[in-house]
């Protein structure tokens, strides 16, 4: 049983890790496309 235990700790921490990489590249990806964005609508 000590071993399973290690193991679903090992996986919930990587599911963490992969989770704030996702978040952080959404928030990036998103962040650059408003920029974008905002660089088409403006006239100048």
């Amino acid at each position: 049983m000590g071993d399973s235990t290690a193991v679903i700790r090992e996986s919930t921490e990587l599911e963490t890790k992969i989770g704030k990489a996702i978040f952080y590249l959404t928030c990036a990806v998103s962040l650059w496309f408003f920029y974008w964005f905002a660089g088409i609508q403006c006239p100048c």
